[in-house]
């Protein structure tokens, strides 16, 4: 990941609220954890390896004890066809609306927001999706059908001083 620069957590706060999703207040508990707030760019593979979240809805795609990297699961719901996992989770739905975004620009129209691992998901891979999941999934899943080519994403990043120091030993790369 390429830092682009250091962000307030109240910068995150409110691209949260712009988007309006009903776990804001589970996103700020985790972020604020962390000490250290970036805004990033995403090369494919980075963007391919975020962890994806883990709940019942969406087990069908991200099942327990297994890979929950983003390619992993977007390769899941292309093996299952796009299913509807839950009234939230309508995967052929959410993928027919960011292809129409597409036609028109990005569907990445609000930044992702990642983070550090932590409580076991590390064993997935560094970083989780915190939010921006069903935009993900949807641009991961075009990616791999070969109907949109990638292109750097943007993602605001929250981590431990630790690894924000460990990034700066390591020029451009987190």
């Amino acid at each position: 990941m390429v830092n682009i620069g250091q962000v307030d957590l109240n910068v995150i706060e409110e691209s949260l609220l712009r988007l309006g999703g009903g776990n804001h207040a589970d996103n700020m508990k985790r972020l604020s954890r962390f000490q250290c707030h970036c805004y990033v760019l995403l090369s494919e593979k980075e963007f391919l390896g975020l962890i994806f979240l883990q709940n019942d809805e969406v087990t069908p795609i991200a099942p327990r004890g297994h890979d929950r990297k983003l390619q992993t699961v977007a390769e899941r719901a292309i093996r299952l066809g796009q299913p509807t996992l839950s009234p939230n989770w309508k995967l052929s739905e959410n993928l027919d609306l960011m292809r129409k975004k597409l036609e028109t620009g990005s569907i990445f129209g609000e930044t992702l927001t990642i983070c550090e691992a932590r409580d076991g998901e590390e064993a997935h891979g560094p970083w989780y999706l915190q939010d921006g999941s069903h935009r993900a999934l949807a641009y991961a899943t075009l990616v791999l059908l070969h109907e949109e080519t990638y292109s750097e994403r943007t993602a605001y990043c929250s981590m431990s001083q630790p690894m924000y120091l460990r990034s700066l030993a390591l020029p451009g790369n987190l």
